[in-house]
This record gives structure tokens, sequence and C-alpha cells, in this order.
């Protein structure tokens, strides 16, 4: 949508007019691309639907359209208007108006204040005193040479430095070695000059970066063991890799998965003890059932205490399968048994 109104606004024949639009279609719309709230978004896609509709009636002729662009434009409505009309009425004997400089409002100043996003006062539509203008380019001329001044002071510092430096090097001050200034970085002769560790132009000194001097730190490689025990090496002071990242991860669900199982393996292991004194309580005389849960419990109180699958076992220490548990015993060959007779007892007396 926002690259869609630029292109919109650069079809106006009119210089002016084209200026504008993609001066202001910048301002309100370039930094606002990225937003959070339902409500800002709705906002702004409405208020860019209306421009694009502005701007293409005006593009097709509408001619209400089209004044009502160019009154902007060129200050006879809006903010340019009031703009205007500021800079006219304004006189001071020495001080220049910024808002020729940037008629943005106040808040857009601040938010983005560097000189790129500027919107000058367009001086093709508007008549501004000479006055004002002259003092905006005696402004801009004194800033310019301030910062020449700047540098060539700055640059003679330098050479200075490096002059002095120079002749203390050249004379075989020790404290230049130990600082990382290596003998010959000022000489004329080439076999003396070493061309191989002095960077840019012969007579520049060359600097050794000097040692970091050892602090209480931790080391650069940690060993570190995550609470899920995954185990991995951590660089200091870095984001680890992705990779690393996804198997800490990855190690820290299995634990949760785990602890989730164990829960559950708890409460169940409960339930069917209180199934069980509640029919003993009943007087059920149902075996078959107190094996099959006396196996099952077992079953799950070997896994909680073991804490691993039966995979991860070494084959000394594999528990037997719950298939093993519940179907292999011969009391649970009487069950089914048991049941069979009840099943069948009932079909005869249906018939």
């Amino acid at each position: 949508m926002y690259r869609w109104l630029l292109r919109q606004g650069k079809q106006f024949s009119d210089p002016v007019e084209r200026q504008y639009l993609w001066s202001w279609v910048r301002e309100r719309f370039h930094h606002n691309k990225r937003q959070t709230s339902p409500t800002q978004v709705d906002i702004q896609l409405s208020d860019a639907h209306w421009a694009l509709l502005v701007m293409e009636s005006a593009l097709g002729g509408n001619r209400e359209q089209a004044k009502y662009i160019g009154d902007l434009a060129y200050g006879r409505i809006g903010w340019l208007k009031q703009i205007a009309q500021y800079v006219n009425e304004f006189h001071h004997p020495a001080k220049s108006c910024e808002l020729l400089r940037d008629v943005r409002p106040r808040s857009s100043r601040i938010h983005q204040p560097h000189p790129a996003y500027c919107i000058p006062f367009d001086l093709r539509a508007f008549q501004v005193p000479v006055y004002l203008v002259e003092r905006l380019k005696d402004e801009d001329e004194r800033k310019r040479r301030r910062r020449e001044e700047l540098d060539r002071r700055k640059l003679i510092l330098l050479r200075r430095e490096i002059d002095a430096m120079a002749e203390a090097a050249k004379g075989g001050n020790r404290y230049l070695e130990d600082a990382g200034l290596l003998r010959g970085a000022f000489s004329s002769n080439i076999a003396v000059r070493n061309i191989h560790y002095i960077p840019g132009m012969s007579g520049n000194p060359a600097w050794i970066p000097p040692k970091i001097k050892a602090r209480v730190d931790p080391p650069f490689v940690q060993h570190m063991q995550a609470s899920s025990g995954f185990e991995f090496y951590k660089v200091n002071g870095r984001k680890p890799p992705h990779w690393l990242g996804n198997r800490i991860k990855a190690s820290y669900e299995v634990a949760a998965r785990n602890v989730i199982k164990h829960e559950f393996f708890y409460y169940f292991v409960d339930d069917l003890k209180l199934e069980e004194e509640f029919e003993e309580r009943l007087g059920i005389e149902d075996r078959g059932y107190w094996i099959y849960a006396a196996n099952y419990r077992d079953y799950l109180r070997s896994r909680i205490k073991n804490g691993a699958a039966p995979s991860d076992l070494p084959d000394s220490e594999q528990e037997p399968s719950l298939a093993q548990l519940v179907d292999g015993e011969e009391d649970c060959r009487h069950l089914a048994d048991f049941v069979a007779e009840q099943l069948s007892a009932e079909a005869d007396a249906d018939s």
C-alpha cells in the first residue's frame, strides 16, 4: 500500500504537487508500517485507502479532487497554510526561521530528528522574505566552514603526533617498543621498512594491538548442564547456535513429558488401589481383577522407579512388558476361562 501510494504520487505532472505527495505520504505512512495495535492498523489502512482513492480520482480527471490536492500543495488550505502564515509573520533581527528547513509537526521532528527525514519549505510555491533565505544560506556556509576548520585541526594534531612518535622511534625509545610500535615504521628506506606489517602508505606508524589484561571473568568456553541432564558447551557472551538451542529445548520437553507421564502413573496406581479396597469392602470375589490390578500396579511402580523407557535399560535389567505381566500369568488364563463361562451361561439363560 505504501509503495503504491508513492507510485500514484509520482504520476502528477505538477512538480510542486508531486513533491508534496511524495514527502507527506512518506511522513504519514513510512514510519507506521509496523503496528501492534489492531485499532491503529485499522486507522492507518483506512487513511491509506482514502488517500489512494483521492489520488486515483484526481488522476482520472476529477476536477474537485485535483483542486483539493493543488490547494494542499500550494498552501491554500491545510497545514502548509498555517506554516506559510507563520513564516510571513516571523520577525527577528538575527535568528532564522527553522520552519524553512523542516515543516513537519513537532512530534515528527522529535521522532525522526535526522536531516534526511526533513520536509523543507517549498520556495517554488510560496513567497518568502529574502532576508530569511539569506540567513539560512549564511548559517549553512558558517556550518560548512566550521566543519572544515575542525577537520583541519584534527589533521594537524594527528600529524604532530605522528612526527613526535617518528622522532622517538628513530631514537630507539623503548617505551614505544613496549607499546607495540615496530622498528623501522617511519624509515624511508625500503630495505628497513617492513612492508608486510605496516598498513597504509609509507611513513605511517604500525601498531600492534596491546595484549588484553587478565580479568576475573568466566572462561571463554564453559561446560554446562541443564536441569534435564543434557550437557553442552556454552561460548561466553554469545547466543547459542540454532541446533544447540533446539537440543536444549528438546531435552526440556522430554523431561516435562516424563514428569506428566509419571504423575499419571502415580495417580493411576492410587486409583487401582482404591478400587481394590472398595471391592473388597463390598465383598466382591473377583480375584482375576485383583491380579490384573496388582500386576499393572507393579508395572507402573517399576516404571516410576526406573524413570526410563525399557529400551534404555540394559538387557539384564529389562523389565517385562505389560502383556507378559497380565496375559502370561496362570491366574489370568483362569480369569479368561471364567469370563467365557459367564458369557456362555448368560447366552443359555437368554435362549
